[in-house]
């Protein structure tokens, strides 16, 4: 298999798992209205990780919740791989609250 195809596998098996976890109803989750951007796609966006990083925390992420742990934040979870610093992880936050406040303002209407 040459390295075209093996990123093709790669990418659609990250794509299914995603898809996945997204779908999956969380132990313990409440109905809550979720941002429009994750913190691990904010993570890539400003180059911080790499999309196998995403996926290796997300899994560890699920896995810990299947076997019955308490789930933990995906942030920490990197910051313990050692692929985020917390400096980065508080730079993330404060995009996803800033992008919470901004929408707050929008009616619904218009989103």
């Amino acid at each position: 298999m040459c390295s075209v195809q093996r990123r093709k596998k790669y990418s659609d098996t990250l794509e299914a798992s995603m898809k996945e976890i997204k779908e999956k109803p969380l132990k313990g989750a409440v109905d809550i209205d979720l941002p429009q951007r994750r913190f691990g796609f904010i993570a890539i966006e400003k180059g911080f990780i790499k999309a196998d990083h995403l996926y290796e925390a997300l899994i560890r992420q699920r896995a810990q919740e299947t076997g019955g742990a308490e789930r933990r934040p995906l942030g920490m979870i990197l910051k313990d791989l050692g692929y985020l610093s917390v400096s980065q992880i508080d730079e993330i936050l404060q995009t996803l609250e800033a992008e919470a406040r901004q929408t707050k303002k929008t009616p619904r209407l218009f989103k």
